[in-house]
């Protein structure tokens, strides 16, 4: 599946077709080595030599970074040399065991320069040199993105964890309850919509203060009973959720408790302060990342089990017809019909609970003979 359920433009984590595309790459050249008649042995040496060649220039690449992180060996490393010279050349018996291998295989036939061990080094660290002043081996974006994808490195990963853990795993378990007291008060939380948390994601991270100014069919109605923690310090720090009518056709058609996604603000603030060095690409990329990456976590959060529900869109360019209240709507109504589906799913396949509780009845038949079994007698 290439994206998100929760929206189209929302992807999916990357898969593996790079490794598979190599593997295409690899049988084309081995057809086209294979066709070419050259002997086994001689491209098993060319191989090894052109690997050797890779490596040792890898690690000449290694040592020149060393050079710049043993100025902060305190500061990122906490003083340990080992630890330093560990994240950049890698491993010192891996050094020395390329070492070795560039030395023998640099000595083998399979160097037809003729240069000795000598020249293929300082050539080596020459072209490693150049390639360093000239930014010629730099990652590309897609690369980039993969590893702060798989290592975790983005802002929007430590967004969503900040709002799971900072407020939605404290507000999400006494939901219900809080929902409950209100309406023994007020009685309007009914209907679609009305047992859970709606959180509103626009990928755009266009976030007004006033839900009404995005929508004026959206009004607001009341709050719920406030929700209160100590935390970080802060004695009895308040959590609030406000409580809107969505409107249709100037009339009152659902009520839910609804807001938007508030690290959204933060993506959009950042976009604004040159100091950030985040664009609006960035923004876009890290907002699709904060929504998949949030998905991900109240997917395995249990309290977050039907309490809670992401309305992911991107509004079109200006000009068009888009309205915030008739996307909540759509929403609220396909909703709807899935829970209708599951429940009539479930009361198909499962007897009713009356059925099972009954005393079994024994059927008694008012004739004097039995009749047999066989219908064919008759």
């Amino acid at each position: 599946m290439p994206h998100s359920s929760l929206h189209p433009s929302v992807p999916r984590p990357r898969g593996h077709w790079n490794k598979k595309a190599a593997f295409v790459l690899l049988s084309i050249c081995l057809a086209a080595l294979w066709e070419l008649g050259e002997p086994v042995d001689h491209i098993l040496r060319w191989l090894v030599f052109h690997q050797a060649s890779v490596q040792l220039g890898l690690l000449f690449k290694g040592i020149c970074s060393l050079a710049e992180e043993l100025c902060h060996v305190h500061s990122r490393y906490q003083g340990s040399y080992w630890r330093a010279a560990r994240a950049c050349p890698g491993h010192p018996i891996r050094c020395g065991a390329l070492l070795l291998l560039s030395y023998y295989f640099h000595s083998s036939p399979a160097n037809t320069a003729g240069l000795p061990f000598t020249g293929v080094f300082a050539l080596l660290g020459l072209s490693q040199a150049l390639d360093i002043f000239l930014d010629l081996q730099g990652l590309a974006p897609a690369e980039v993105s993969t590893v702060c994808e798989q290592r975790n490195f983005n802002v929007a990963h430590g967004l969503a964890w900040s709002y799971y853990i900072g407020y939605l795993r404290l507000i999400l378990p006494g939901l219900p309850a809080r929902i409950r007291t209100y309406n023994r008060f007020h009685n309007t939380l009914r209907g679609a919509g009305s047992h859970r948390l709606y959180i509103l994601f626009p990928l755009d991270c266009g976030v007004p203060d006033d839900l009404s100014v995005a929508d004026p069919n959206i009004r607001f109605l009341n709050e719920l009973p406030r929700e209160s923690a100590d935390r970080a310090g802060v004695k009895g720090r308040v959590y609030t959720n406000s409580i809107y009518e969505i409107l249709e056709n100037g009339k009152p058609v659902v009520t839910c408790v609804l807001e938007y996604a508030t690290p959204l603000q933060t993506l959009f603030a950042m976009s604004q302060d040159s100091r950030a060095g985040f664009s609006r690409e960035d923004r876009l990329e890290q907002a699709k990342l904060f929504c998949r990456t949030l998905e991900d976590i109240l997917a395995d959060a249990p309290e977050s089990q039907n309490n809670c529900r992401l309305i992911v869109y991107l509004e079109p360019e200006e000009g068009s017809s888009f309205s915030l209240s008739q996307e909540i709507l759509r929403h609220l109504k396909q909703e709807e019909k899935e829970e209708v589906a599951v429940g009539t799913m479930g009361t198909l396949a499962v007897p009713g609970s009356s059925t099972l509780h009954e005393e079994p009845q024994l059927l008694i038949s008012g004739m004097d003979q039995p009749l047999p079994l066989r219908t064919d007698v008759f």
